[in-house]
């Protein structure tokens, strides 16, 4: 038996290991208890920072702890006699922010602490900054940590921001999986290719280049989020245009409905309306009562009987005005309204890279025809191409989504009902109807765009899938008389907005209980409720 080396057994392990960590404990527990006694009564000194300092090289995410060293180097820096050996505080600071990050890269403390004492102290050596985000990004390219530290310090030293674009692509490149790079190469991409003379956010062929790069990421890892995350962000950056879709004129109400939310100085500063060529003043009010609203409604002193030439002039962003005549649809009852299209404007150039990546994406899909990812790529880059043209291919696309990713079949569902409302609008807008309902045979589940029938006066929702949590959204429809939403899944009346209804539906919502009918037909006395 001699010469053997004894092997503790899982008792004894366990029992010593136990020992250790109530000694680790009892100390820890001292060094705080002094600490806070000392913080209590204000002792500022060299050992605050002695013991703070021994903790947090054990454990760097203690907060509080920190904290307590920027009131302690305010202090010291504050009464010591030279720069120098305020430098040389700081530079100590440095040193153990840089010790703690070594235990754990990702303490947020640590890099929080770091940012502070360069933007505290009068001489930061931003390149040494900048080189140390080199040398984490070597260890682990994907440290989101990192890489806001080092948006941070390009923030202050400012270096060329080509290079900047670079050191993402040589990130990229060496792991495509890695959101971080793509997000921070998305945010320089606006600033170096703006597109000034088209409009667009990005430049044709840098948009191109972009686009190709991102595709070969995604093929090589096809189900590797970051790349796919990042090319959807591509196809959103497109020209983007504020449009008056709606302006709507009755003896109770007078509303306009923009095509995005726009802020209050936006609609009083370039709206001008017109009753007989005359302009009007008023008062405009957020329909949500928001800083930021896609529908607003405007208070005045205006008489509306018929046969009133009513119009409004938009003043656009470009100094270009858009004029918008109001056609009388009832007696006393005057709606305008835009040309409505929602199909992305991309350039030729960009389209044909589009076109060629949708080829690309129906061979991998022969190989790969269960993978969520290039499916749900595929039906973006039809409805981007030509969302009129292939949403039939679209939608059953959706479909085949919902069954292969069944958690995010509530997004896929929205989408439907999103892109379907598209495809229906343009040719509710050519005729003179007052009156709404869903033309497809897909239930719809939310309510996206309802500021662009906020003209309607009869409104039916009804037999759709549309829960409670839709309530709020209906707001929308200031001049909504009937509105119909039997056969839905509403379990609650509450969030239900105001509205200057004559007649409401609420039938075969099976989950609605006669309380909650009871306490809505109390709250509001003028609406005839059918339940």
């Amino acid at each position: 038996m001699h010469g053997r080396v004894k092997v503790r057994t899982s008792e004894e392990e366990k029992a010593r290991k136990e020992k250790e960590r109530q000694e680790k404990l009892k100390h820890f527990k001292y060094a705080m208890a002094k600490i806070f006694t000392k913080r209590k009564n204000a002792e500022q000194d060299q050992e605050q920072l002695d013991l703070t300092g021994k903790v947090l090289t054990s454990n760097p995410d203690i907060y509080t702890l920190w904290n307590i060293r920027r009131e302690v180097l305010t202090v010291l820096s504050k009464t010591s006699d030279s720069e120098e050996n305020v430098s040389k505080l700081y530079d100590s600071e440095l040193s153990l922010t840089e010790y703690c990050l070594k235990i754990n890269p990702k303490s947020y403390c640590s890099w929080h602490q770091r940012e502070w004492v360069l933007t505290t102290r009068s001489n930061p050596d931003w390149k040494k900054e900048l080189a140390l985000c080199d040398t984490y990004l070597k260890l682990d390219e994907r440290n989101f940590h990192t890489w806001d530290y080092r948006r941070f310090v390009v923030s202050q030293c400012k270096p060329p921001l080509q290079e900047e674009f670079d050191f993402t692509t040589e990130k990229i490149y060496d792991n495509f999986s890695n959101y971080s790079a793509w997000h921070y190469r998305s945010k320089m991409l606006l600033e170096l290719y703006p597109d000034l003379k088209g409009g667009r956010p990005i430049q044709d062929n840098h948009h191109k280049h972009e686009l190709k790069m991102v595709q070969s990421a995604a093929f090589t890892d096809p189900d590797d989020t970051s790349a796919w995350f990042y090319q959807r962000w591509l196809l959103g950056a497109v020209k983007a245009t504020v449009q008056v879709v709606a302006f709507i004129v009755t003896p109770r109400k007078t509303t306009i409905a923009w095509n995005k939310c726009v802020s209050f100085d936006y609609v009083n500063n370039n709206i001008n309306v017109y009753f007989n060529n005359n302009i009007t003043s008023g008062k405009w009010i957020s329909c949500n009562g928001h800083e930021h609203d896609d529908l607003w409604i405007l208070e005045h002193n205006e008489e509306i009987g018929n046969d009133i030439d009513i119009k409004i002039e938009h003043r656009q962003i470009d100094e270009e005005k858009e004029i918008i005549n109001c056609k009388q649809y009832a007696p006393c009852v005057y709606v305008g309204k835009n040309k409505i299209n929602f199909q992305n404007q991309y350039s030729e150039p960009v389209v044909q890279e589009l076109t060629e990546q949708l080829k690309a994406c129906r061979q991998l899909l022969v190989l790969e025809p269960d993978n969520k990812w290039t499916l749900l790529t595929t039906t973006v880059f039809l409805h981007c191409i030509n969302a009129k043209l292939y949403h039939k291919e679209v939608v059953e696309n959706l479909q085949i989504l919902k069954d292969l990713d069944s958690f995010r079949a509530g997004y896929y569902n929205d989408l439907i009902t999103k892109w379907n409302i598209e495809q229906q609008l343009p040719s509710d807008y050519q005729d003179d109807s007052l009156h709404y309902k869903n033309g497809f045979k897909e239930k719809l589940t939310s309510l996206p765009h309802l500021q662009y029938y906020s003209y309607c006066k009869t409104v039916d929702l009804s037999n759709q899938d549309l829960t409670s949590m839709t309530l709020p959204f209906l707001v929308k429809l200031q001049h909504c008389k009937e509105l119909d939403l039997s056969g839905n899944k509403l379990t609650t009346l509450k969030g239900f907005p105001n509205l200057e209804l004559e007649i409401l539906n609420l039938q075969d919502n099976s989950n609605l209980s006669s309380e909650d009918i009871e306490l809505f037909k109390q709250k509001h006395k003028t609406i005839k409720v059918i339940f």
